[in-house]
């Protein structure tokens, strides 16, 4: 008789934390030598950041993470746009102060919506994001960055190839699902390291070159201050037209989430909001012994 069995790592052979302050899981790699379920494309950084970087401003020093303090990190981090969070502070710094008006403007902008937390939200609910202005030009150079960038020294063929292999953005529309999960596979790491590279900071796993710029910072400057005067003549038609969702390329309905209907009920859709697959908050009132 043959009996159906499963062979399951032992727990001795499970990530192990001892005396961890935090532990963070956003679908993010758990430990070396671990992957996720859902996705492999891990880089310098990741979702997860948004919650990591949160708690660890929420126990700085001698404070305490209460439980509704540690829910306030995760709705901050449901609503903060990736890129501004990690890889904007790096692309403003190669960029500098443009002389151009235009592109000043657009610095300026772009600069405050970092500082204000990089979020995509409505605070008021009026239907239109408070950093309306600056999400939209970081949606428009997005891509257009990420190509100044890299495909000068990849070449167009294997730049081409790359991209179709993993996608520039993970974007809140999701492709036209409207979702709500954003910010998973993307560039996101490839373009933060490369650019804290160029800027002569030391990072851990250093790509074999540099390639904004070919490794020169006045170089990639150039090429990030084009890249970025293309983006500001994107109207919003092209970024957010096209979605039966969404009538007059409307940027709040672009990201919202969508409900499928279940018989004959409906629900209108909601504000986005990086949402995970299940959101739980336990606070454990006894300590245990190891």
């Amino acid at each position: 008789m043959v009996w159906n069995s499963a062979a399951f790592t032992p727990p001795a052979e499970h990530p192990q934390a001892v005396d961890q302050s935090y532990f963070v899981n956003w679908n993010n790699k758990q430990a070396r030598g671990f992957r996720a379920s859902d996705t492999v494309m891990y880089s310098s950084t990741y979702r997860s950041v948004l919650l990591e970087d949160g708690a660890k401003r929420a126990i700085r020093g001698s404070r305490k993470l209460t439980l509704p303090k540690a829910i306030d990190v995760m709705e901050q981090a449901g609503t903060t746009d990736l890129r501004a969070h990690a890889v904007l502070p790096y692309a403003l710094k190669v960029v500098g102060r443009p002389r151009d008006p235009k592109l000043r403007g657009a610095v300026d902008t772009l600069r405050a919506w970092m500082k204000a937390g990089g979020h995509r939200r409505d605070r008021d609910k009026n239907g239109v994001y408070e950093n309306a202005d600056a999400v939209r030009i970081m949606d428009a150079w997005w891509p257009r960055l990420v190509k100044a960038e890299f495909q000068p020294v990849l070449g167009r063929g294997a730049f081409r190839q790359l991209s179709e292999t993993v996608d520039f953005d993970n974007e809140p529309n999701n492709g036209g699902q409207h979702l709500g999960s954003a910010y998973q596979d993307g560039w996101y790491g490839y373009a933060r390291k490369d650019l804290q590279r160029v800027l002569g900071r030391k990072v851990r796993g250093p790509y074999s070159r540099v390639y904004c710029g070919r490794g020169s910072l006045k170089r990639c400057r150039a090429a990030l201050r084009k890249s970025l005067a293309a983006a500001l003549g994107v109207p919003a038609s092209k970024l957010y037209g096209g979605d039966p969702q969404c009538p007059n390329s409307d940027q709040w309905c672009f990201d919202a989430v969508n409900f499928r209907a279940v018989g004959g009920a409906t629900q209108p859709l909601i504000h986005w909001i990086n949402r995970p697959t299940f959101q739980q908050a336990n606070e454990i009132q006894t300590r245990v012994g190891r």
